[in-house]
């Protein structure tokens, strides 16, 4: 008998203080109802779609691009794969590092490729968003031809921070991808044998998501405490 599936959470929570990209304004609850007062309650919440984990559809990069709304609820979930990449040298997650794995990834037939990159360790610290790990654009074009739904990294963004081509963006979003950024947990999952899910809150260009993986509980990976 299978082992029955566990649910991995994938996602940062989405709250006021949470990190956020440089320049974009905080997340803000402003309260609309009180319980003592109304009898009950609610808030009104201001953040921009590109917050915490979230996905980002074509219309994000690209001109006359698909928005989320415009993309079925299926390309949002799907068989998974990890492409374990933290013991890569530098930053850069290049070229190099995804083609010896893509005979393996094709066989898979997976729906999602999840970069991990190590980055998710980093949340928080100044550094986070200003120099994180990324896709160079011959590693974002090679996964690309995959015929993937989606590649979600645990790291700020697909492109390097600065980056105004964002070339990457343009390599997976211009194929009809979706890319989801700042995932967390990713080292838990197996290399494969799981699925993927990122529902989008919000149909436009962008949107949070609570990101997570159905996994058999004897594949999850437990966290190394050795150190």
């Amino acid at each position: 008998m299978s082992a029955l599936l566990q649910l991995v959470d994938l996602s940062w929570p989405v709250r006021p203080g949470m990190p956020m990209f440089p320049g974009d304004p905080p997340v803000v609850l402003t309260p609309m109802g009180q319980l003592a007062v109304d009898g009950f309650v609610s808030h009104l919440a201001s953040l921009p779609l590109h917050s915490g984990t979230h996905v980002d559809a074509p219309a994000h990069v690209l001109a006359g691009g698909a928005l989320l709304a415009d993309l079925p609820l299926s390309r949002f979930a799907g068989p998974g794969v990890v492409l374990d990449v933290r013991g890569r040298a530098g930053l850069a997650v290049t070229a190099a590092d995804i083609q010896p794995r893509l005979d393996w990834l094709r066989a898979q037939a997976a729906a999602f490729a999840l970069v991990c990159t190590g980055d998710a360790a980093r949340w928080g610290e100044p550094g986070y968003y200003a120099e994180g790990a990324h896709l160079t654009p011959e590693a974002a074009l090679l996964l690309a031809g995959q015929g993937l739904s989606g590649v979600g990294l645990d790291a700020a963004s697909a492109d390097p921070a600065g980056s105004r081509r964002l070339p990457a963006h343009r390599a997976l979003l211009g194929a009809g991808l979706v890319i989801v950024e700042n995932l967390r947990g990713l080292e838990l999952l197996p290399a494969s044998g799981f699925e993927f899910l990122c529902l989008p809150v919000l149909g436009a260009d962008g949107s949070p998501v609570r990101a997570a993986a159905f996994v058999p509980g004897d594949l999850i990976r437990r966290p190394d405490t050795s150190s």
